[in-house]
């Protein structure tokens, strides 16, 4: 009876250790940071930085400043706004990736790889659209809603707790197929502006502008004032390189990142 309870509690540990490998899948690599950007799970967050590992179902939160870069394991790019709160999944079943992404709010733009495996998918859902992509780029915006003010971070926050809010989808390149809430599938074709409201109404224009440029993660500048003569500009380069004549840098200005445009309203 021992031995039987030994084997029974051996091959529970081992479906336990099983199912938490494979909950624990690795969906991407932080590329690059600007500002607060935090990774949440069960109601924790960790502030994330370059080089890190964002695992399966995890969310993504970017506060007024944050910006984040991602690179999924398929080589696909997620450039993700600020005020943009974005949960990532990745399933793997016979070494065949499929991604799937909730957008609860936000500003989202996506750089996908083709995809030539038929087993293997790109989803993006919201709270009024489920969008299936097979190589494409494109971004997907939705407003914050004002009822989650200041919960940002809530564990509870998800596309089924927030109400339904409409979705942009701006087409850059390649063809999308999106779904409303009544099942209809409709397809977005690259040069489209597309928006779905909450009672599974679709308007589609084509864009006049030109096309919506990457999200940029800014980098911190250093401006130095113009001197009058080169005396003087020799010995402020001096100043720069060597760090002799440090008063020399007293009236240098430092300018913040510029994070205007990327809001996730």
């Amino acid at each position: 009876m021992k031995n039987l309870m030994g084997k029974l509690w051996f091959l529970l540990c081992a479906l336990v250790i099983s199912s938490q490998t494979v909950y624990a899948v690795n969906v991407g690599t932080v590329v690059d940071v600007s500002g607060d950007v935090w990774l949440m799970d069960a109601g924790k967050a960790w502030r994330l930085a370059v080089e890190d590992k964002v695992d399966s179902e995890k969310t993504v939160v970017t506060e007024e400043d944050g910006l984040i870069q991602i690179e999924l394991t398929d080589g696909s790019l997620l450039n993700i706004a600020s005020r943009t709160r974005i949960k990532l999944d990745k399933y793997v079943v016979e070494k065949h990736e499929s991604f799937s992404f909730d957008v609860l709010w936000g500003k989202v733009r996506y750089e996908v790889n083709k995809i030539i495996d038929p087993n293997n998918a790109f989803n993006v859902q919201t709270t009024t659209a489920a969008i299936g992509v097979r190589g494409t780029s494109f971004e997907v915006r939705m407003p914050y809603p004002e009822h989650m003010q200041g919960m940002q971070f809530s564990p509870s926050a998800s596309l089924n707790s927030i109400g339904l809010q409409t979705t942009t989808i701006d087409m850059d390149e390649g063809l999308t197929v999106l779904t409303d809430l009544k099942g209809q599938e409709h397809e977005l074709p690259a040069g489209t502006i597309t928006t779905v409201d909450k009672d599974a109404n679709v308007i589609q224009i084509v864009k006049g502008a030109p096309k919506s440029k990457p999200i940029e993660i800014p980098k911190p500048t250093v401006f130095i004032p113009e001197v009058k003569t080169d005396t003087q500009s020799v010995a402020t380069k001096a100043a720069i390189t060597t760090g002799v004549n440090a008063s020399a840098l007293q009236s240098a200005t430092i300018t913040p990142p510029r994070v205007s445009g990327f809001g996730g309203r």
